[in-house]
């Protein structure tokens, strides 16, 4: 028998809403006053058959995390993280267990947000006219200098952006995809929103018009433990 780990808690002093994981409800281990939310009977190398299995045990891992998080601060674990007895968890909440609670308590009241700032696209001043000759290479060459003006502003808004950022969260975390325009910084914050949304947000919009800032949900701090 193993035992699959999503997170760790405090100790509830009131039962909590257990949910139910990838074959049936999920159950507290407890140690004093920590516990593991955990699932018992799961092969790691049995949800990774088939990519079908494995994409659906990572999102009953989330899901799990974001259920226990909207009742409780928690520890959440990257997937698929097993243990082979209940001993062995218990050996481990023992051996990390001041780690644990100072970082349980630091997150009190906290969760992880995720700003998204997507770049707006540079405005098109080459009207379709029936300009020819050196006037439409005229057009075109002013065309590209407006253009590459957009993009230096644009990039300078970006660093401008961040140390405005780092000023209120020198911890944020940032993640640039050498896919994608859009950049991510992740944020613990008061789950309680308000000054980030009504604040924050708007001032850094208004400091960064060349970019478009949008706003996750209070998510479990998976990035800052």
């Amino acid at each position: 028998m193993s035992f699959y780990v999503y997170a760790f808690v405090n100790l509830p002093k009131s039962s909590l809403a257990l949910p139910k994981g990838m074959k049936q409800e999920v159950e507290l281990i407890p140690y004093q006053n920590l516990a593991a939310v955990t699932e018992a009977n799961i092969s790691i190398e049995a949800i990774q058959e088939t990519d079908k299995k494995l994409l659906q045990a990572v999102l009953t891992h989330d899901r799990v995390i974001r259920e226990i998080f909207q009742q409780t601060p928690l520890i959440p674990l990257r997937f698929g993280n097993a243990f082979a007895t209940v001993e062995n968890i218990v050996n481990h909440l023992q051996n990390h267990q001041q780690q644990y609670l100072t970082t349980l308590t630091q997150l009190v009241e906290k969760a992880e947000y995720t700003i998204k700032f997507s770049p707006v696209s540079p405005p098109s001043t080459l009207e379709s006219s029936n300009a020819r000759g050196k006037a439409y290479l005229l057009a075109k060459k002013q065309r590209f200098q407006q253009q590459q003006a957009f993009q230096t502003e644009q990039r300078q808004q970006w660093e401008n952006i961040r140390q405005l950022i780092l000023k209120e969260y020198p911890e944020a975390v940032w993640k640039n995809s050498t896919e994608s325009e859009i950049k991510q910084v992740h944020l613990l914050a008061n789950s309680e929103v308000e000054v980030l949304t009504t604040q924050q947000l708007p001032t850094w919009q208004a400091e960064c018009s060349y970019w478009e800032i949008s706003l996750s949900e209070a998510l479990p701090p998976y990035h800052f433990v």
